[in-house]
């Protein structure tokens, strides 16, 4: 990880679960992070806790569903911290609700925060990149598990469909980069359940102990940290972190009512 110290990393979703694990981990590896959220007093005191660290956190409030804040974290960044070397798209919701009884705002919020705003936070840093002639690039799209399954739970179809999109948004970038010669590499992170307020929002923090096998979030990083470290010349394309006894090849268990 040494190569990355000094470097120049931005996260999504950064002030909470995986994001905020995330943000912190590069930090602590020498990163100078930029956070990106919109709950900007979490990011606040992410960077309070950070203070000392061997790299540094920003904290900048960002609504990535809206271009037009996109361009303004984007413009502070290349004003007052440099070149972007590493991008984690890793913002995200779910919604639980049947197909039928989901709203079109329903549809419209999970596909523009986990698929949309992914894509054009993804474009507009790889012309940066390009721009900047970088060198050493990383990108990380945050699918899922649930992006790889052909039964997906009931309630949850709009979130699986938006994370299968995503895993063909990596891919299709990752083909694009390899014929430009851009020196970026793309990796897709799929995990399993993790232990995040995510569960809340759906009420699966009610679920009895030990009904689903969960990741807790260091797990997750501990995955990208690897990703990161490979040398030049090595892409880890796609990473599926999984609890153990989680699989996809049988569907889950009917959640309790």
């Amino acid at each position: 990880m040494d190569k990355w110290s000094g470097r120049v990393a931005v996260v999504t979703g950064a002030s909470s679960g995986i994001g905020e694990a995330i943000a912190e981990s590069l930090v602590e590896h020498g990163m100078t992070v930029v956070a990106l959220a919109r709950r900007e007093e979490r990011l606040k005191s992410l960077a309070e806790k950070l203070q000392g660290k061997k790299g540094k956190l920003h904290p900048l409030k960002t609504d990535i569903t809206k271009t037009e804040d996109i361009t303004t974290a984007l413009e502070w960044i290349e004003r007052n911290v440099g070149s972007i070397h590493v991008l984690v798209n890793n913002a995200g919701i779910v919604i639980k609700k049947s197909f039928l009884e989901l709203e079109d705002e329903d549809l419209l919020r999970v596909f523009n925060v986990n698929l949309v705003s992914l894509s054009i936070m993804t474009a507009r840093v790889l012309k940066t990149m390009e721009s900047a002639n970088i060198e050493l690039g990383h990108i990380f799209n945050m699918s899922s598990i649930n992006g790889h399954i052909s039964h997906p739970l009931p309630e949850f179809v709009s979130y699986f469909a938006s994370k299968r999109a995503v895993n063909a948004v990596s891919e299709g970038i990752r083909s694009e980069i390899a014929a430009s010669g851009l020196k970026v590499k793309v990796t897709n992170l799929s995990p399993g359940v993790v232990a995040t307020e995510m569960l809340s929002n759906v009420g699966l923090d009610k679920l009895p102990p030990g009904f689903l096998p969960m990741l807790q979030p260091k797990d997750v990083v501990d995955a990208l940290v690897y990703a990161l470290s490979t040398p030049p010349n090595v892409i880890v394309s796609e990473l599926t972190i999984q609890p153990m006894g989680e699989t996809i090849y049988r569907p889950p268990p009917p959640l309790p009512q």
